[in-house]
């Protein structure tokens, strides 16, 4: 059984039809849903810029990143996330969520690696089994590239 410094803080942030699973360091704030601004010739998953800290800073969209539909809901939030890859002007990137994030606690033999929910989807590192609940683990290299190509282009 593992003990309580093995457990891992991390957060079940629900998206359209499924959760993604991150380490509760990874997510900087939750803010409500607000005016985006467009990013004209930007792909469709990115969103557009929101205003954040003073800061403009980009918006995607997971699902249209793995070519599925995303649909807002009334509670429908961003997410924060820092950025980890160091990329110039990427220091944080907002995801759209479709409800509150839910913290778990997670001893190692809580996650397992199970489920298929865009397992062909490059930003998906792993598809696992979190304290009983499928859930995506993404691959923030990936993302941040694409997001770092994307505004190189704009």
């Amino acid at each position: 059984m593992a003990t309580e410094q093995d457990r891992i803080n991390s957060l079940l942030i629900p998206i359209t039809d499924q959760q993604v699973l991150v380490p509760q360091t990874g997510l900087a704030e939750v803010i409500p849903r607000e005016m985006i601004q467009p990013v004209k010739g930007a792909e469709p998953w990115l969103r557009g810029m929101i205003q954040w800290r003073g800061q403009q800073i980009p918006t995607i969209s997971l699902e249209q990143m793995c070519g599925r539909q995303s649909r807002a809901s009334k509670d429908s939030r961003y997410v924060v996330l820092y950025a980890i890859e160091q990329i110039p002007g990427l220091q944080w990137y907002a995801v759209e969520v479709s409800g509150i994030p839910h913290p778990v606690r997670l001893a190692p033999e809580q996650l397992v690696k199970g489920g298929t929910r865009d397992a062909d989807c490059d930003i998906v590192a792993l598809n696992v089994i979190a304290d009983g609940q499928e859930a995506v683990i993404l691959d923030p290299a990936v993302i941040e590239r694409r997001i770092g190509e994307q505004l190189a282009r704009l």
